[in-house]
C-alpha cells in the first residue's frame, strides 16, 4: 500500500482565490436545453453509506446518462463547441441577440459549402484529442452544429471499443503509437498552430490557449446548479458541506471550486437569494418540487455558515494536482495505466491550478483496486432519488442512440453488477469520489471536517462501463 503522507495533500495555509468572470449561467442553460435528450440528471441519497461513514447525507450526482452519453464531458463540450463556432462564424453566442442552435448549424454549413467551393479556401473542421468520453462529446456536438469533420487523435492505449465508439459518432479517429494523454495534447496543439481551419477544442488550458478550456468550464455550471437544488430539496434547506470531485486534467473541479469558492460563485453554504433561484430555474425538472425554504434561501442563509469543502481524488498513477500542491506550482508526473481512464492525465490545465491551488481543501491518491471496492459498493448501496420528478432518461451508462458506453475490453462486470433495483451504476472514474471520501474518512476526518451533521456531495462523471478488473 502507498505512504498515506504520498497520496494526500491538505491545504495548511491561506492562497488567494484569483479573480475569475462570472459564469453567464443562463446562456448555458438555454444552449443545454436545445440539446436532444435534456434532463436534469439525478441525485442519489445514499442513507446507508452515510450512517457507515458517519456523515448526515450523502448524497450522489449521478452524470451516467447526460444527453444520452455516459459522462458529463458534454455540458463543457457543448458550451465550447458552440463558443467557439459561433466565433468562427461571427455570431453571437451571448445576450439577447445569441443564435441558436440549429442556426449556428445552418451558418456553419453555408460557411463550410462556400469554402468548399472556393480554390484556395478550408472549410472549419474540429480538432482534438481524447482518452474516450471528450472525444465523443465533441464528436457529437460536431454533429449538432452543421456537420463539422472532426478529428480525434488517441492514444495506443485506447480499445478498439473505444475506438469504434468515437467512430460512430462520425469522428476521424487517428491512432499515435507510443503515445501518451499528453503527447496528443502536445500534438494537436501543434497541428492545430499549422491549420487556422482547424478549431482546436481541448479541455485542457495551455499556454496561449485558454479561452477554449474557460468556455468548457462554463459548460459544467448547469450540473452545480441542478445539485444546488437538489442539495437543498434532499436536506430540507440545508446547503453541501463538502463536495467530493475527481481530477484528471483539473476542469471539473476547476467549475466545482470556483462555484464554491470565487467570489461571483454559490459562496458554498452562504450563497445568495439571486444566485438560488438561478440554481433553482436552471434545474427546470426540480422546480415544482423545491420546497418553500429553498425557494427563499434568504430567509435561511447564515453568514457564519462556513463555506463548502472542496476535495478531490486522483488516481495514484497520475496524481498531478498533488504533486503540484506539494510544491506549489503546476508540475507534470509520469503516468501509469490505470482504470480510472478519464483521470489518467499527468498535467493540469493551466486555467485550473490557480483555482484549485487556492480553492482545494483537502487531495487524496486512490489506487485501482480502492476505485474498483467502490464500484462495487455503489452497486450495492441502498440509494433513492431525490426528487420523483427527476429522470435519468435511458438506462445509465448506455447511449440514448442504442450505443454501449465507453471503456475497456478485458473483463466486463456482470449484468447484474451493472445495473438493478438498488444501488448505482457507476465507472471507475464516477466511484472514485466514494472511494476518496472514504480514504479522508479514515486519515483525516478531524482535519476536514467531516461530522455527523455534514452534507456530502460525490460528483459522479461516468456511468458503468468495461475495465480491467484488478486483483491487487
Amino acid at each position: 500500500m502507498n505512504d498515506p503522507t504520498t497520496t494526500a495533500h491538505f491545504k495548511d495555509k491561506v492562497v488567494s482565490m484569483p479573480d475569475t468572470p462570472p459564469i453567464e449561467t443562463a446562456a448555458v442553460a438555454a444552449l443545454h436545453r436545445q440539446l436532444p435528450h435534456y434532463a436534469v440528471t439525478p441525485m442519489h441519497s445514499l442513507p446507508t453509506l452515510a450512517a457507515e461513514l458517519g456523515v448526515g447525507h450523502l448524497l450522489l450526482k449521478d452524470e451516467s446518462n447526460r444527453f444520452g452519453l455516459p459522462s458529463f464531458k458534454i455540458l463543457g463540450a457543448s458550451w465550447a463547441v458552440y463558443k467557439a463556432l459561433a466565433r468562427a462564424v461571427g455570431l453571437p453566442s451571448t445576450g439577447p441577440d445569441a443564435v441558436s442552435l440549429d442556426a449556428l448549424a445552418a451558418a456553419v454549413r453555408a460557411h463550410n459549402d462556400r469554402h468548399n467551393r472556393e480554390n484556395g479556401l478550408r472549410p472549419l473542421q474540429i480538432l482534438s484529442c481524447t482518452e474516450g468520453n471528450w472525444g465523443r462529446a465533441v464528436a457529437r456536438m460536431a454533429r449538432y452544429t452543421g456537420g463539422v469533420s472532426c478529428r480525434l487523435y488517441v492514444p495506443a492505449f485506447m480499445p478498439q471499443a473505444t475506438q469504434a465508439l468515437l467512430a460512430h459518432e462520425g469522428a476521424d479517429v487517428r491512432v499515435v503509437p507510443g503515445a501518451t494523454y499528453d503527447d496528443c495534447v502536445t500534438l494537436v496543439r501543434a497541428e492545430a498552430d499549422r491549420d487556422s481551419s482547424m478549431l482546436l477544442l481541448m479541455d485542457v488550458g495551455l499556454e496561449d490557449y485558454e479561452d477554449v478550456p474557460q468556455w468548457v468550464v462554463e459548460g459544467y455550471s448547469t450540473l452545480l446548479a441542478e445539485a444546488d437544488a437538489q442539495v437543498q430539496q434532499a436536506t430540507g434547506g440545508r446547503p453541501a458541506t463538502h463536495v467530493v470531485v475527481p481530477v484528471g486534467v483539473g476542469s471539473i473541479a476547476q467549475a466545482v471550486t470556483a462555484h464554491y469558492k470565487a467570489p461571483h460563485g454559490r459562496g458554498g453554504a452562504v450563497g445568495t437569494g439571486q444566485a438560488m433561484q438561478e440554481s433553482i430555474e436552471s434545474a427546470e425538472a426540480l422546480a415544482n418540487d423545491v420546497d418553500d425554504a429553498a425557494k427563499s434561501p434568504d430567509d435561511h442563509a447564515d453568514q457564519d455558515t462556513p463555506i463548502t469543502s472542496v476535495l478531490t481524488v486522483e488516481a495514484d498513477t497520475a496524481a498531478c494536482l498533488r504533486a503540484s500542491q506539494a510544491v506549489g506550482r503546476r508540475v507534470t508526473v509520469a503516468t501509469a495505466d490505470t482504470i480510472m481512464c478519464g483521470l489518467n492525465c499527468g498535467t493540469l490545465s493551466r486555467n485550473a491550478w490557480p483555482i484549485l491551488h487556492a480553492g482545494v481543501d483537502y487531495s487524496v491518491a486512490i489506487s485501482d483496486r480502492q476505485a474498483h471496492v467502490a464500484v462495487q459498493q455503489l452497486l450495492n448501496a441502498d440509494s433513492s432519488v431525490v426528487g420523483a420528478s427527476v429522470s435519468a432518461g435511458a438506462d445509465a451508462g448506455a447511449d440514448a442512440d442504442g450505443d454501449e458506453p465507453m471503456g475497456g475490453t478485458d473483463q466486463k462486470t456482470s449484468e447484474s453488477e451493472a445495473g438493478g433495483a438498488k444501488g448505482v451504476a457507476a465507472g471507475p472514474c464516477g466511484a472514485a469520489t466514494l472511494a476518496g471520501l472514504r480514504k479522508i474518512c479514515s486519515e483525516a476526518r478531524d482535519v476536514v471536517k467531516v461530522q455527523q451533521d455534514s452534507v456530502v456531495v460525490l460528483i459522479c462523471t461516468e456511468g458503468a462501463r468495461e475495465y480491467a478488473v484488478p486483483f491487487v
